[in-house]
């Protein structure tokens, strides 16, 4: 298993501190699409070389809404998905980490009603209490839909995307509800338990249609990590790492050593399993020293968070593990 990192904030700046915190591989991330063309990507795998890291995630991916409502401009952006995984295999980057989480507001997709709930020495994290979901915060104009439409519109993509992938050896990654609950804001949100993800794996039944084992979002379902990365085994293909504390309808986000789950015992099972895919830090709390609003992705978190994560994974893998060139 490997550590990737990730900067919200994507500049030279910030590649450097990763490359300092001692990682070497790197995940693209943006909620709203990647670069649309090859030369785009190319420059983007060229910044992140010349900071001394590879390229090898892609998260969020192209953009995705008209799919997942099947609505009228569907088949453009499955065409302009395929040119995406095209050009990431082209350029050796072998990921894809994506959701099917309606995408037509913010408040459809990562859903939060609070992020500043104190966490550790008052440092501020997300929350999610559905006692605290207002009307006024459902923003969107859809019209109510049901799982058995979402689950068609999945099928009609992934039977497109699929084969592509395969051609071009690139493994897509779907990541889970967030929160994992059904109906939100009147839409259905189907890649919410084990169950589901089962089915997702056999729509398609090829080693490159897997998941991303997003440890937090699994916490929120309920579910016994340890149980759950074993479970799923040889279809994880990208991890998460971050935890929470409470129940499905009210839980907040935590530090990762001051959650709900032994993060050692993970760790050790996904040596178990064989898993030698990529992991990266999430959802860290804002700190006393950072600026700004919570996002989940400050930098200093994620410095503490990626230290922590190091430092388990050389309890457990050796001191290798944790070493950079």
């Amino acid at each position: 298993m490997q550590v990737a990192g990730v900067a919200k904030q994507f500049n030279e700046t910030n590649l450097k501190l990763i490359k300092q915190l001692g990682v070497d591989d790197f995940v693209y991330y943006s909620m709203q699409g990647m670069p649309d063309t090859l030369e785009e990507l190319s420059a983007v795998k060229e910044l992140v070389q010349k900071n001394g890291l590879r390229l090898s995630v892609i998260e969020g991916g192209p953009v995705i809404d008209q799919i997942v409502l099947a609505k009228d401009r569907r088949n453009q952006q499955i065409e302009e998905y395929i040119q995406s995984i095209r050009n990431m295999g082209r350029l050796g980057i072998r990921v894809l980490c994506y959701n099917f989480m309606p995408q037509v507001t913010s408040a459809a997709m990562v859903v939060r009603t609070s992020t500043v709930f104190e966490e550790r020495g008052g440092a501020y994290t997300s929350q999610y209490r559905e006692a605290d979901l207002r009307d006024e915060d459902i923003v969107h104009d859809e019209q109510p839909t049901t799982d058995e439409e979402m689950w068609d519109n999945l099928e009609y993509f992934l039977k497109r995307i699929v084969p592509v992938a395969e051609q071009e050896e690139v493994l897509l990654a779907m990541h889970p509800d967030d929160p994992p609950l059904s109906p939100l804001c009147n839409l259905s949100r189907i890649m919410r338990n084990v169950a589901n993800f089962d089915r997702l794996l056999s729509i398609v039944d090829s080693p490159v249609n897997g998941l991303t084992l997003c440890q937090g979002c699994f916490a929120e379902m309920g579910c016994d990590l340890v149980e759950t990365i074993r479970h799923f085994k040889d279809r994880i293909h990208f991890a998460h790492f971050r935890d929470i504390f409470g129940t499905p309808t009210d839980f907040h986000e935590t530090f990762p050593d001051n959650g709900a789950n032994d993060m050692l015992k993970v760790i050790k099972t996904y040596r178990e399993i064989g898993y030698g895919g990529f992991i990266r830090v999430d959802h860290v709390p804002l700190l006393a020293t950072e600026s700004g609003d919570y996002d989940g992705y400050g930098m200093i978190g994620h410095s503490f968070a990626i230290g922590y994560l190091k430092g388990l994974m050389e309890s457990v893998y050796g001191k290798s593990a944790s070493q950079s060139r």
